[in-house]
């Protein structure tokens, strides 16, 4: 994940609301970033949207519950999703490896 600027955050109306804004990204990262933090228990409103199809930018709004931080919470949805898509490729590897070794013994 690249870093995000200070002015790719958007303050939200309290300290545990935030709109973070990315860059070339669209609505792959928006869609499971998004999935992977309604997950939690601390989120109350996880939402991202695309303001316009001309605009190469995603806008994702985090709401966490009192107590937590929204930083932190942002944080460990992108560890989490970043361990889900390794189990995938490992996955997704496993199988082109038995695949070629049935072709292979064919």
């Amino acid at each position: 994940m690249a870093e995000l600027l200070e002015e790719d955050v958007i303050t939200g109306p309290s300290e545990l609301d935030r709109t973070f804004v990315f860059e070339d990204e669209g609505h792959t990262l928006g869609s499971l970033l998004t999935y992977v933090l309604e997950s939690f228990p601390e989120t109350d409103f996880c939402a991202y949207s695309i303001r316009h199809p001309s605009e190469n930018k995603i806008y994702l709004r985090l709401k966490v519950k009192n107590g937590h931080s929204v930083e932190d919470i942002f944080k460990r949805g992108f560890q989490e999703l970043n361990q889900i898509l390794n189990h995938v490729k490992k996955t997704f590897n496993k199988a082109i490896s038995a695949y070629e070794e049935t072709k292979a013994t064919e």
